[in-house]
């Protein structure tokens, strides 16, 4: 999985070392992503993101939802996943039969 916050989408940068005689040499920067657990009152669910420690602290003063829409992240990222496996199918083809 991508080193990116779901809030702000901050994600690694790369840019040049420069020493003191101007020699440049590339690098990066990482950004300081941590996965948590936060748990959105209005869904009664629990929700696992990767956040940026700076966002975190707008998580806590606004919410998940609205940190999201303010920074124009993707809202979709925090959406359940609809899993189709092969239990799933043949329950259909029960409920079906009936």
């Amino acid at each position: 999985m991508a080193r990116r916050c779901v809030v702000t989408g901050k994600g690694t940068t790369a840019g040049n070392n420069v020493s003191h005689s101007h020699k440049k040499d590339r690098r990066i920067w990482k950004v300081n992503v941590i996965t948590k657990k936060i748990f959105l009152e209005d869904e009664n669910r629990w929700v696992r993101v990767k956040i940026s420690t700076r966002a975190l602290r707008t998580l806590r003063k606004k919410g998940l939802k609205n940190a999201i829409k303010d920074h124009g992240g993707d809202i979709k990222a925090i959406e359940p996943k609809k899993y189709i496996g092969v239990g799933s199918a043949s329950a259909a083809k029960v409920s079906s039969a009936k």
